[in-house]
């Protein structure tokens, strides 16, 4: 009877399947900026930086000298981007941490992305005061010389 109950234990052990899951696509994986119109200036430039488990949006303050990262995972489905954020670092430009909050949705909700080239496109909703409101943010890929 032992030898049953652990042939049985090993068999449904072995033949357990694991959940298939989200891989992100290689091409999205790298550090993009915010595509700014010539002739535009922006003193708050945008980032996001996209690895193989996990996502940085990241936005620089140049008046307040700081640099805020707001950080999770994400995942892929076809064209839509399933970002999970987690926390939002605040640093001062000399890398030292001012706040840490925990944050859950508010960023990229609903997102579908299209990567053409060395330039990723997301759709979006934000959330305004009023109410959501589809939105749209190109990025250009930070290529090394």
């Amino acid at each position: 009877m032992f030898s049953f109950i652990l042939l049985l234990t090993i068999v449904t052990t072995a033949c357990k399947k694991d959940k298939p899951v989200a891989v992100p696509t290689p091409g999205l994986i790298g550090n993009w900026t915010e595509d700014v119109h010539p002739g535009v200036s922006s003193i708050m430039p945008r980032g996001l930086l996209l690895s193989k488990d996990s996502i940085h949006f990241v936005v620089w303050d140049q008046a307040a000298q700081q640099v805020t990262y707001v950080q999770g995972t994400y995942s892929t489905q076809g064209d839509k981007l399933i970002a999970n954020f987690k926390e939002k670092v605040v640093r001062k430009n000399n890398n030292q941490i001012i706040s840490r909050t925990p944050v859950s949705g508010g960023y990229f909700d609903n997102a579908t992305y299209l990567l053409n080239g060395n330039k990723l496109t997301l759709n979006y909703t934000s959330y305004p005061a009023d109410a959501p409101t589809p939105a749209t943010m190109i990025f250009n890929r930070m290529l090394i010389d």
